[in-house]
């Protein structure tokens, strides 16, 4: 899904707390080759990654090489197109292709392609039957931009499919599930979960019944979302986000090849001002379970040795550290900030307590100038997007 400049900085970033797993090892594999520079869904399977781009684009999946990254088959799907493919998973028959990028909201041939391994196996040419469904409780199909009825995550959960939203007013998701049977279907509820960021791509882990699902926040920060104990009329019951350490990375697609081993792609993201460039690549992490360490049995004490004279420390060298101030002229009643770092500002915004945007300059940020914003008593947050995370601070506006 490509995505709008207005929306790069726009929500506040994810919680990161994760209960039962513990992300490790995140390496980067390597850039994706020319041909899926917009990767939006993946799967491993027959020892191969399997990709596909998203919207205006050719109803191809591309089988790629996992050490080298090569495209080593690709094979079309005939009878269908790619109105805006945006994930992929599988059962023990079949493959599935989710066609349901909504972006605005105005879809109303929701769809998703099964193909059957078999044939995906025998040949470069394959035909899909179909899926349709819509969602049960959308009932304005008006174009209102970016909308909340946008879709790029589904898996299969026994003999159904579980499609998670990707809100982009709401910033949560809500799951839905369908028959995995061809036919019209209509999507009924089975969870949500509000404040997360966007959701890319989702899979599960049938031999430990693992949910894991990817997406990014505001500043294009990937994280994972992990239900350890899945609930089919709960989904997201339980989900604990976690961030993977990255910035400006568009996650899009997430497959496991075991339990407990991951890769993940992103697509290829520019935008002009402030320049900003984040190549399509391939990434890998896996995850520990967390058990509480023993704790240790105290030696016993030792005598004291008699200490040596110290030694004349040695002058600590400076080190520019990353500080941003924020003050009131109690003679103008005008709120100055000042940010001190030799770091390139991508944006800043201002957030109430209730973690709701008031204000924001995505333009050029200088390192000093005042709020040119009207403020109501309360607590705010200043927020300023760097080259490499984000730095924030609180301030009171008093009258």
């Amino acid at each position: 899904m490509k995505i709008s400049v207005h929306y790069f900085l726009c929500v506040i970033m994810i919680v990161t707390t994760l209960h039962s797993y513990a992300q490790q090892n995140l390496q980067t594999i390597g850039e994706l080759p020319s041909e899926v520079l917009e990767s939006s869904g993946l799967l491993f399977f027959n020892g191969h990654l399997i990709t596909h781009n998203d919207s205006g684009n050719e109803p191809v999946l591309y089988e790629l090489d996992t050490l080298n990254l090569s495209v080593v088959r690709t094979v079309t799907v005939t009878n269908v197109e790619n109105t805006d493919w945006e994930a992929i998973t599988e059962d023990g028959e079949y493959i599935y292709i989710g066609d349901f990028g909504n972006n605005v909201g105005t879809r109303t041939d929701l769809a998703i392609h099964r193909i059957e391994k078999s044939d995906f196996l025998a040949s470069d040419e394959v035909q899909a039957t179909t899926i349709f469904f819509s969602y049960a409780d959308q009932i304005d199909f008006s174009d209102s931009g970016n909308s909340d009825w946008d879709a790029e995550a589904f898996f299969v959960l026994n003999d159904i499919l579980i499609i998670l939203t990707k809100q982009w007013q709401s910033m949560g998701s809500v799951a839905y599930a369908i028959p995995k049977f061809p036919g019209n279907h209509v999507a009924e509820r089975v969870g949500a979960i509000e404040n997360i960021g966007l959701v890319t791509d989702a899979t599960f882990d049938s031999t430990n019944n693992t949910l894991v699902i990817l997406g990014y926040s505001s500043i294009l920060s990937p994280f994972i979302g992990t239900v350890d104990i899945l609930d089919s009329q709960d989904v997201l019951n339980g989900l604990s986000i976690n961030s993977l350490g990255l910035n400006f990375v568009q996650a899009e697609g997430i497959t496991n090849t075991t339990s407990g081993n991951y890769f993940f792609t992103s697509e290829y993201f520019s935008r002009q001002s402030p320049t900003i460039e984040s190549s399509s690549r391939l990434f890998s992490f896996q995850l520990i379970d967390e058990e509480p360490e023993e704790p240790e049995i105290p030696e016993e004490t030792e005598e004291p040795e008699t200490p040596e004279e110290p030694e004349e420390p040695e002058a600590p060298q400076e080190e520019l550290v990353d500080q941003l101030i924020i003050y009131k002229d109690d003679n103008s009643n005008i709120y100055h900030y000042s940010i001190t770092t030799t770091k390139d500002i991508y944006g800043q915004i201002i957030y109430n307590v209730l973690g709701q945007r008031v204000w924001e300059n995505l333009n050029e940020v200088e390192k000093e100038g005042v709020i040119n914003v009207s403020l109501e008593t309360s607590i705010y947050y200043m927020t300023m997007y760097l080259e490499d995370g984000v730095i924030a601070q609180p301030f009171a506006v008093y009258k």
